[in-house]
């Protein structure tokens, strides 16, 4: 991490394997990111409120819908809100439609902890969240 996170930046956390989700916001927690961490879609669009978000890491195959569904949900709440997918599929499809979905990058897991963080960490913070 090359610096630490202005307070109250959440990062939103949708993976439905409890222990990829529980990692990442631990990593989060660690860096000093306010992670929730949401096992599919409708936990996160029930619980989370995206507006206030600094980003969100969506795994891909989340269920019904999927994190490409979920993303254009959420950026129908929150249009600026940064994505990042994450996946265990090695298909370059998913690679050319996570672009297509205006994601900051795709990552496969194991997720690279540092590549994570880095990836956050240059997201501009936004002046009309709280601090």
């Amino acid at each position: 991490m090359t610096a630490s996170p202005e307070a109250g930046q959440t990062v939103l956390v949708v993976d439905d394997d409890d222990t990829v989700r529980g990692g990442l916001l631990e990593l989060l927690r660690a860096a000093g990111y306010a992670a929730l961490g949401y096992p599919g879609a409708a936990a996160v669009l029930r619980g989370a409120d995206p507006a206030r978000a600094h980003c969100a890491v969506l795994d891909i195959h989340i269920g019904e819908p999927d994190g490409f569904a979920l993303c254009e949900r959420l950026h129908a709440l929150a249009p600026h809100l940064p994505v990042i997918f994450v996946t265990g599929d090695d298909d370059p499809a998913l690679a050319r439609r996570a672009g297509a979905a205006g994601a900051l990058s795709l990552l496969h897991k194991p997720v690279d902890p540092d590549c994570l963080l880095a990836l956050i960490d240059a997201i501009p913070v936004r002046p009309d969240l709280p601090q």
